[in-house]
């Protein structure tokens, strides 16, 4: 029940859920988007045998399936397998790591999917996420990916692999063929050395698995645009006084939770780092004077990735401001409660109507969009979980918790900024009459004028 509460609260994840880190790492510390794109895009398949590897006449002898890279347009990429001959795989399989010298897996779990350079200034500049896919019977069970600057054809450790750089920016990808599982391992990587990747490499292997000790195979994703359109969710906005209390249901226990006392800072250095996240440390969003770091807000007309990529329209630096507010738990249940702290900033702009639009968006229907104009998450929490995570608290039978929460905001954007919960109906107690499950409710930071 706390995985469906704390997925209610936040919205549907895409397929890279697993990178959901470092994406948000990239959006904090950079702009989105390079600044000059490239105006044309040759795929060159040049084969690279790296040292120290078995030769490819080996290699190609051996081998019942092939990995194949085709072009799509002008800047999309198609990754497939050709079966030559029928072959056996198991089920299930197992992956394995070894973790390489002067990295450090993200969390202690046995399929952990992330990993950082360790001399790195924090965990998300540099390091590798993986992304293991198996490519089933199906007819066109094929990765299609856009905004592709280059690929070249390689073969690391003896699988058949393909390193693609993206037009984007974003984290390089090495798509790597183990044949004899028939799985496809995507490896996002970021900052790192041939060498590093090639040894990164030799430490995965793949044993056969059962059906309750296996590694999660995905599969390939298609980022082709769609002819019909885009899926939207049927998003329905309930805005309430800020200091509304509400009451939450969570198996059976019940609790409440009411913001109040919201201020604002453009100076933190009286905050203490242990409070701030760690994707939003107080050095990385502040300089030594404690004075909060701008904001760099571009603005893009989105490319399809295939036929045109992104265009940079303008980029702004935007000075920021740091919005806290108490929040107050009460648990009503006899029992403690395991609390996942749902509360979020979003920007909207508000019509003369009451129709909600994200703030980002400054022409729909030619796709021209700015990038974040607040944090995604969290920055600052006080006091936060420890080791069950930071947004997760222990709320003592009867106990009654104040927290401080807080999040950065564009300054010029803070009359447009309302904490936001997501996917009420199914948590809050009485549920919403007549709305879906995307309900979501609406406290504005400040009051108008």
């Amino acid at each position: 029940m706390k995985e469906q509460l704390k997925t209610a609260f936040k919205p549907t994840p895409d397929r890279f859920r697993y990178a959901v880190e470092e994406a948000v790492r990239e959006a904090q510390a950079a702009p989105a988007r390079k600044k000059h794109l490239s105006k044309g895009f040759k795929i060159a398949l040049a084969c690279v045998l790296v040292a120290a590897l078995i030769p490819s006449a080996v290699f190609g002898a051996t081998k019942l399936y092939e990995l194949i890279a085709k072009p799509v347009d002008s800047y999309g990429l198609e990754i497939g397998v050709e079966r030559k001959e029928k072959a056996d795989y198991p089920e299930y399989v197992k992956m394995h790591v070894k973790t390489p010298d002067g990295f450090a897996a993200m969390s202690p779990e046995p399929d952990n999917m992330k990993f950082y350079s360790v001399s790195a200034s924090e965990k998300f500049t540099d390091g590798f996420s993986l992304y293991p896919m198996r490519f089933y019977n199906a007819v066109d069970m094929k990765e299609y990916i856009g905004n592709v600057e280059s690929v070249e054809e390689r073969v690391v450790d003896g699988h058949q692999a393909y390193e693609v750089r993206m037009i984007d920016g974003a984290w390089s990808r090495l798509y790597v063929y183990y044949e004899d599982v028939n799985v496809f391992l995507l490896i996002y990587h970021k900052d790192v050395t041939d060498a590093q990747l090639e040894s990164f490499v030799k430490g995965i292997t793949f044993t056969e698995g059962t059906a309750t000790d296996f590694t999660y195979l995905d599969t390939p994703s298609d980022e082709r645009p769609k002819e019909q359109p885009a899926y939207t969710y049927d998003e329905t906005y309930v805005e309430h006084p800020l200091s509304t209390k509400l009451t939450f249901t969570d198996e059976g226990n019940r609790y409440t939770a009411q913001l109040s006392n919201v201020r604002t800072l453009d100076n933190i250095s009286d905050l203490d780092e242990a409070d701030f996240a760690s994707a939003f440390g107080k050095y990385e969003i502040a300089d030594d004077n404690g004075d909060l770091n701008p904001n760099t807000v571009n603005t893009i007309k989105d490319g399809d990735g295939f036929d045109s990529t992104d265009e940079l329209l303008n980029t702004e630096q935007k000075n920021q401001t740091l919005v806290l507010a108490d929040l107050t738990y009460t648990n009503l249940s006899d029992k403690d409660i395991e609390l996942y702290v749902p509360y979020h900033i979003n920007v909207y702009n508000r019509d003369s109507k009451g129709n909600y639009t994200q703030a980002t968006i400054v022409d729909l229907e030619n796709k021209v969009y700015m990038t974040d104009l607040c944090d995604g998450e969290l920055a600052y929490m006080t006091p936060h979980g420890a080791g069950k995570g930071f947004c997760i608290l222990t709320l003592h039978a009867h106990e009654t918790l104040t927290v401080t929460i807080g999040s950065r905001v564009d300054t010029d954007m803070l009359d447009k900024a309302y904490f936001t919960l997501y996917g009420v109906s199914d948590v809050v107690d009485p549920a919403p009459e007549g709305e879906g499950y995307q309900t979501i409710y609406l406290f504005k930071v400040q009051n108008d004028a």
